[in-house]
């Protein structure tokens, strides 16, 4: 049996062909149109577990068939695969629900299928919080009764410990057994780190999948930003409502406190944007709506040189502390390579 079915709407016959071979050869079930009109007729009778669409098209424009296939296909998983390097076009795409944005030529196949499988476990990790909240059936009760499996998949969400560069030291500390909290200290390029607290708001004790959903969001964006394709990343006010769009046309109907921002360990800027009031940041910053609540919600970053402490609380759960106070590092622990990552 196939592990996903495919759609592939692409009028490059050279291209086209060269990712349905790729991906029969990973077992998937490919079915591949050059048309747009073809495409949404296709969906509409095939019902595929996922679609890769060109925007540039020989009848209509793959805006039109996002538009188009969404209207009817709701919770569609839709990768773009284009050519188009424009903010404008991925804005709007993403904006309409696409679920990714990939940018010919693509360097590795294997970024395809990253990507798929990406969109593909976001897909089933909504399916089954659908089932928590509103099925509750035995499966996802199965498995927060398996405290193994719950201790795993919530390491999965902290970093591995303490992380040092250029001088700098990032840490955290828990101050519950059972945070349910996204923590992330994750290397960019050019000595760049992220930082990033989040907690749901949900009052559910079942918070761990929405985490899990939120997690998988972010993948796109530090693929393309260490291929070279998007700095967005190092955007705090961009992610936020990157962020805060996808939340909005996502089933998890969870809001989240987050806070974000970027240290650049040559420069010592620190650049951050706050979602939610539950966090306590210092340096301080005025904080906006928490993400996924509002779709149309606008969010601001605030930048500072040289503070040789930062901190970010949630109460009772977790704490973030970033120093500067050891020897610079001329070589950092990372490459400044796309393939680093």
């Amino acid at each position: 049996m196939s592990q996903a079915s495919v759609l592939v709407i692409e009028d490059d016959a050279v291209f086209q062909s060269i990712v349905k071979n790729y991906l029969t050869q990973l077992d998937y079930d490919v079915r591949c149109t050059d048309s747009g009109h073809e495409g949404v007729r296709l969906c509409r009778q095939l019902t595929p577990d996922i679609i890769l669409c060109d925007l540039k098209l020989p009848d209509i424009s793959g805006l039109q068939v996002i538009e188009q296939l969404l209207s009817s296909h709701a919770d569609l998983p839709i990768i773009v695969v284009s050519a188009s390097e424009s903010m404008t076009d991925i804005r709007e795409a993403v904006g309409l629900g696409a679920w990714d944005y990939l940018v010919k030529p693509i360097e590795s196949l294997t970024v395809l299928n990253e990507a798929i499988q990406h969109c593909l476990n976001r897909y089933q990790l909504e399916e089954t919080y659908l089932h928590d909240r509103y099925e509750l059936d035995d499966h996802i009760q199965v498995l927060y009764q398996d405290d193994a499996l719950v201790r795993r998949l919530t390491h999965e969400l902290l970093p591995t410990g303490p992380m040092e560069l250029n001088g700098y030291r990032f840490q955290f500390d828990l101050t519950t057994d059972e945070p349910s909290v996204w923590l992330d200290f994750r290397p960019l390029l050019q000595g760049k780190v992220l930082v990033l607290l989040a907690s749901p708001q949900n009052a559910t004790e079942q918070r761990l999948i929405p985490l899990l959903v939120f997690k998988t969001l972010l993948d796109p964006l530090l693929r393309q930003h260490l291929s070279g394709h998007d700095e967005s990343i190092i955007e705090p006010a961009k992610l936020l409502t990157h962020l805060n769009d996808e939340l909005c046309h996502s089933r998890i109907r969870t809001a989240f406190d987050v806070l974000v921002g970027v240290v650049d360990t040559r420069s010592g800027e620190w650049r951050w944007g706050q979602a939610g009031d539950r966090i306590r940041s210092e340096p301080q910053s005025r904080p906006d709506l928490a993400l996924g609540i509002w779709q149309h919600a606008s969010y601001h970053q605030s930048t500072i040189i040289g503070p040789h402490k930062i901190t970010g609380r949630l109460a009772n759960i977790a704490d973030v502390m970033i120093q500067r106070d050891l020897p610079q590092t001329d070589v950092p622990p990372y490459p400044d390579k796309a393939d680093s990552y």
